[in-house]
C-alpha cells in the first residue's frame, strides 16, 4: 500500500511538472513563429562542427515538436510520441544515442527501420532558468557515432545555451505584457496570422474567447483609489486564477482589462471551461486582503473561415461590448456584430469628409419657449448628417461612435462655427435669438472649446451672451475639478452654460454646488411620465425647488402634451422644449414658425 501511495505521488509530481514546463514553452510565445536568422545560424553551424545531416531547434509541445530551425528536414513538425526529443528533455543532461539499432528504446522506432533512417541522435536541452525543459537542440545521422564523446556533447550543450539565450531576447521582444508576463496583443496578431498562413481562410482555432474582466473604469478607480502598483498586482492576480483554470491553454492580454485565449476543444468542453472562469470570479476575488466584485463580460468568436486574423481582436472587443449592453454572457459574435463593426467603421471613415462637405451635415433647431407665457427665449441647435448614397444617418448612431475615437471634438467645433455664424447672421436681420448646442465630456479635455469659441464670437462680433453650452453630469466624471475650471473659463467669456439630462447620469449633487452653470434641464425620462409616475411627481418638485434654491433656471426637456406642461408651469419650472411645442426643424422651417408666432 505505501509503494502504491509513493507511485501516485510521483505521478502526480509528473504531471505537475509537465504542467509547468508546458505553461512555459508557451509563455515563450516561440511557437508557430517565422524562421530566427540566428537560430538558423546555430542548426547550420551544428551540422558543420558535428558532420550530421540533420539539425534542428525542436520545441516539445502538447502532443508535437515543432522546430523552430531545421536543417536536413523538410517537415516543420512531427508528433511528440514520434519524437527522440521527448526522451531527452526528461532530463536537464539531454540524451545521446550513439547507435539506435542497438538502444532497446529506439531499435523497432518507425523513424529508424524507415526514413530518415535514423542511427545517431544527440539532444541538449533547452533549459529555461527555472531548470524546465522546452525542447532541444539536437543532431541526427544515418550513420552510428560510437565516436561521439563527451567533449562533443558539451559542445552541443554549449550551442543549445546560444538558442535559449535567444529564446529569451525573442520572448522579451514586443511579445510580452510587462505587468502580467502574459504574451500580448501583438503575439496574438502574430500566431493567428501564422496559423492563417498554414490553414488559409482559418485560424487554427475552433474559437477564440476573450475575457474582460471588468469595466475600465473600475480599473481605473482602482488605480486612483489604490495606485498602479496595487492595480497591477491586482491583474496579475486575475491572470494567475485564470491560468488555473486554463491549464495549457495559452492565454494573451489584449487591452487593459481583457484577456484572450484560443479554445481548439469540443463545444461541450469549451462551455465547461467558460462555465468554470464564471465561477471563479462570482464571488469576491481577494487581492491583499481587499475584495473585488467583478463583473466580467465573455465573449466567443467562432473562428470560421471569414474571419481573418486581422478581424479577431476587433470582433472579441465588439461582443464584449454587445456583452456588457445586453447583460448577456457569455455572447457569441454573430454577422451582425461585423455588420454593426463594418457600417460603424464607414461612418468614422465619412465623417470627416461630411464635416468639410457643404451640406452634408446641416443643423436643425427645436425651440425652448418660456412657460409663464409661451414666449420663445431661444433655440437649441442639432447635428443632423445627410449622406448622399446612405441618407439620414441618426445622430445617436454616430456621435457615439465619434465620442469612442475622439471625432467629437471636430463635429462639436463645426457645430460651434455654425451656431455663431448663424446667430451673427439673425442679428444682421433684427432678430437677436439666442442658440444652445452639445458639448462632449471629451471637449473638456483641454481649453480648445474655450478658445475656439473666443475666436468665433470676436470673428463674427456675436454677443457672448448669445450663445449657451450644454454639457452633461457625465462630463464631470473623471475630472470633476478640471471640468469645472473649464466651464468658469467659458462663463468669463460671457457665454451661458446649461447641466443637460440632469437626473439620467451620475446626479451627485456635490457636483450640482460647485459647477458654475446658469440652466438646468430635467431629463426627458423625468418628465414624459409626469402625468401617471407617482415617482415621478414627487421627484420633479424636489429637483425644481433644488434648483432654484441653487440659482439655476430649469428646462424641461421631452414635452408632450400641453397638460404636461401645464402641471409643470404649475410647479414653477422655467423653461419647456418638447414636441408639444415644436419638434427640431431645418432653419427655414424654424423661421417661419418663428414669423408665426410674432
Amino acid at each position: 500500500m505505501l509503494l502504491e501511495k509513493e507511485d501516485n505521488t510521483e505521478v502526480e509530481a509528473a504531471v505537475r511538472q509537465e504542467s509547468q514546463r508546458l505553461a512555459q514553452l508557451h509563455g515563450y510565445c516561440a511557437l508557430d513563429t517565422p524562421p530566427d536568422k540566428l537560430c538558423d545560424q546555430v542548426t547550420q553551424l551544428a551540422c558543420s562542427m558535428f558532420d550530421v545531416e540533420i539539425a534542428l531547434v525542436a520545441l516539445v509541445d502538447e502532443h508535437r515538436q515543432w522546430f523552430k530551425s531545421r536543417v536536413g528536414l523538410e517537415v516543420s513538425e512531427t508528433p511528440r510520441a514520434d519524437s527522440f526529443c521527448n526522451h531527452a528533455i526528461q532530463t536537464r543532461h539531454g540524451m545521446v544515442v550513439t547507435d539506435a539499432l542497438q538502444d532497446a528504446r529506439f531499435s523497432r522506432h518507425a523513424l529508424v527501420t524507415g526514413a530518415p533512417f535514423i542511427r545517431f541522435y544527440a539532444g541538449a536541452p533547452l533549459v529555461t532558468p527555472q531548470g524546465l525543459s522546452l525542447g532541444t537542440l539536437c543532431i541526427i545521422d544515418s550513420r552510428p557515432r560510437p565516436d561521439f564523446g563527451a567533449s562533443q556533447f558539451a559542445q552541443l550543450n554549449q550551442l543549445a545555451a546560444i538558442v535559449m539565450e535567444r529564446l529569451e531576447q525573442l520572448r522579451n521582444r514586443g511579445y510580452i505584457d510587462h505587468v502580467t508576463a502574459l504574451p500580448n496583443r501583438a503575439r496574438l496578431m502574430e500566431v493567428l496570422r501564422v496559423r492563417g498562413h498554414a490553414r488559409p481562410g482559418a485560424s487554427g482555432a475552433d474559437a477564440a474567447v476573450a475575457v474582460d474582466i471588468c469595466p475600465r473604469e473600475y480599473l481605473f478607480d482602482m488605480v486612483k483609489a489604490l495606485g498602479w502598483d496595487y492595480a497591477e498586482g491586482f491583474l496579475m492576480e486575475v491572470s494567475r486564477t485564470l491560468r488555473r483554470v486554463l491549464g495549457t491553454l495559452p492565454l494573451y492580454r489584449v487591452t487593459t482589462t481583457t484577456f484572450v485565449y484560443l479554445d481548439e476543444t469540443a463545444p461541450a468542453q469549451r462551455r465547461r471551461r467558460i462555465a468554470d472562469i464564471e465561477q471563479r470570479f462570482t464571488p469576491a476575488l481577494e487581492f491583499q486582503g481587499i475584495p473585488h466584485l467583478l463583473d466580467i463580460a465573455i465573449g466567443v468568436l467562432p473562428m470560421e473561415e471569414d474571419v481573418s486574423g486581422g478581424d479577431v481582436v476587433r470582433s472579441l472587443l465588439t461582443v464584449i461590448d454587445v456583452s456588457r449592453e445586453e447583460g448577456v454572457s457569455p455572447r457569441l459574435f454573430e454577422s451582425v456584430h461585423a455588420e454593426k463593426q463594418r457600417y460603424a467603421f464607414w461612418l468614422l471613415a465619412a465623417l470627416p469628409m461630411a464635416l468639410t462637405t457643404p451640406d452634408e451635415l446641416v443643423l436643425h433647431f427645436q425651440p425652448k419657449v418660456r412657460l409663464r407665457d409661451g414666449a420663445c427665449v431661444g433655440v437649441e441647435a442639432l447635428i443632423r448628417w445627410h449622406h448622399p448614397i446612405h441618407g439620414n444617418i441618426p445622430p445617436d448612431v454616430f456621435i457615439p461612435l465619434a465620442e469612442k475615437t475622439g471625432q467629437i471634438r471636430q463635429v462639436t467645433a463645426w457645430v460651434l462655427r455654425q451656431v455663431v455664424a448663424q446667430v451673427a447672421r439673425w442679428l444682421k436681420s433684427g432678430r437677436a435669438l439666442p442658440v444652445a448646442f452639445n458639448a462632449s465630456a471629451r471637449d473638456f479635455d483641454s481649453d480648445e472649446l474655450r478658445e475656439l469659441l473666443a475666436q468665433q464670437l470676436k470673428l463674427h462680433k456675436v454677443p457672448p451672451a448669445l450663445i449657451e453650452i450644454e454639457f452633461t453630469e457625465h462630463a464631470m466624471a473623471n475630472h470633476p475639478q478640471q471640468v469645472r475650471q473649464r466651464v468658469q473659463a467659458l462663463r468669463e467669456l460671457g457665454v451661458k452654460v446649461a447641466i443637460d439630462d440632469f437626473g439620467a447620469g451620475f446626479s451627485n449633487l456635490s457636483y450640482l454646488k460647485n459647477i458654475p452653470a446658469d440652466t438646468m434641464k430635467i431629463d426627458r425620462s423625468f418628465i414624459h411620465r409626469l402625468l401617471d409616475d407617482e415617482a415621478d411627481q414627487l421627484i420633479v418638485p424636489s429637483i425644481l425647488h433644488l434648483a432654484h434654491n441653487l440659482g439655476f433656471s430649469v428646462v424641461a426637456e421631452g414635452l408632450e402634451s400641453e397638460r404636461t406642461a401645464t402641471l409643470l408651469r404649475h410647479l414653477g419650472c422655467d423653461y419647456g422644449q418638447g414636441y408639444a411645442i415644436a419638434r427640431p426643424m431645418p432653419l427655414a422651417e424654424l423661421e417661419a414658425w418663428l414669423e408665426r408666432r410674432g
